[in-house]
Order: structure tokens, then C-alpha cells, then sequence
């Protein structure tokens, strides 16, 4: 059981170090982007506790837990113990997240600090569907996805590498339109 516990440990922790120190790490720029439509009643909230965050949290409660445990207690005390602190940090990190995700806290100021700002087009935005753009607001990057706006000048799409600025954030998507390269000069003198 001790392996288990060792493995569980260092899977949920190493997951856990990518999300706290992905900001960090420049080469490792991973953007994932989910939409999934429930409409199953119970099953939304079982998708909900079955999320990856929630998995990892769980993990790796579970296997710090059983793994420091595993010399003081009896190996079934262990794994109920390991268990409850396992399945407790999940559902209290995933309703954390929940709730963070529901009352917006952070994201309006984040999304409208963005509008304004230039970016580069990671994944190329086409006239009927979003692509993605990377935007540097002081030291900070953002990988947001991106849709072109109304008032874009051509119907052709925005490939990747293109000098887009964002117009307005609407919904966490921001409205672009492509830079000219005229006004590339001006930003760089």
C-alpha cells in the first residue's frame, strides 16, 4: 500500500507544482481549452467532482496523507484516514474553484485591462471561428482565446505570428483586429 500512497504522492504533486509553478516555466506553454454541454441533471455534478483539478488535489492528499501515516498507524487506519483527507481536499478545492469561477472574483479586471493591449495570434483566427493570442500586460502573459471583431477590415483569416490588437473582452473571448505594420513602427520608436 505504501507504493500506492509514494505513487499517488508524487503524480497529484507533481501535477500540482506544473499549475503553481507554470508561470514560471516559459518553454512549458500549455493553453486547454474544454467546452462540454451536460444536460443529464446528477451527472453534471459528478462531472464536476470527477474534474482534473479535483483529481489531482485528491491525489495528492491521499498519497501525502497514507505516506507520513504509513509509519504511525495501522495500515487500515491509514487508508481511511488517507482516504478522507484524500476525497475532503478535492471537494474542498473543486468548491473553492466553483466558487471563485461563479462570484468572477479576479477576472473583471482581468478581462478589461486586456482591451486596449497588443498581442500576437498563436492560433490562427478565422472569420467564423476563434483561435487563440498571446498578450503581455507588464511582466504577466495571458494565452487567451480570440474571435475577430465586427469591425475587422478584411474577411481573410489572422494567421499565426500576426500583430493583432484586442478591442474588447466580451465573455473571457477578446475581439481583435489585425495591426498594420505602420503602426508596429510607432509602438517601436
Amino acid at each position: 500500500m505504501f507504493t500506492i500512497y509514494i505513487f499517488c504522492l508524487l503524480v497529484g504533486g507533481g501535477f500540482l507544482a506544473l499549475s503553481v509553478f507554470g508561470d514560471f516555466l516559459d518553454s512549458m506553454d500549455i493553453d486547454v481549452d474544454v467546452d462540454a454541454d451536460l444536460d443529464a441533471g446528477g451527472a453534471v455534478d459528478v462531472a464536476r467532482l470527477l474534474s482534473l483539478r479535483t483529481i489531482v488535489y485528491a491525489m495528492f492528499g491521499f498519497g501525502a496523507t497514507g505516506a507520513i501515516l504509513h509509519w504511525f498507524t495501522s495500515p487500515a487506519v491509514t487508508a481511511a484516514i488517507a482516504g478522507v483527507t484524500g476525497l475532503a481536499s478535492g471537494a474542498f478545492i473543486g468548491a473553492a474553484f466553483r466558487y471563485i469561477k461563479r462570484s468572477g472574483a479576479g477576472t473583471a479586471l482581468g478581462e478589461r485591462s486586456l482591451a486596449g493591449l497588443t498581442g500576437e495570434v498563436t492560433m490562427e483566427i478565422a472569420p467564423d471561428s476563434a483561435g487563440t493570442v498571446k498578450v503581455s500586460r507588464g511582466e504577466r502573459r495571458f494565452r487567451v482565446r480570440a474571435r475577430m471583431d465586427s469591425t475587422c477590415p478584411d474577411d481573410l483569416p489572422l494567421r499565426a505570428g500576426r500583430s493583432v490588437v484586442v478591442v474588447r473582452m466580451t465573455d473571457g473571448i477578446a475581439n481583435v483586429v489585425p495591426m498594420d505594420p505602420e503602426d508596429m513602427k510607432l509602438l517601436e520608436e
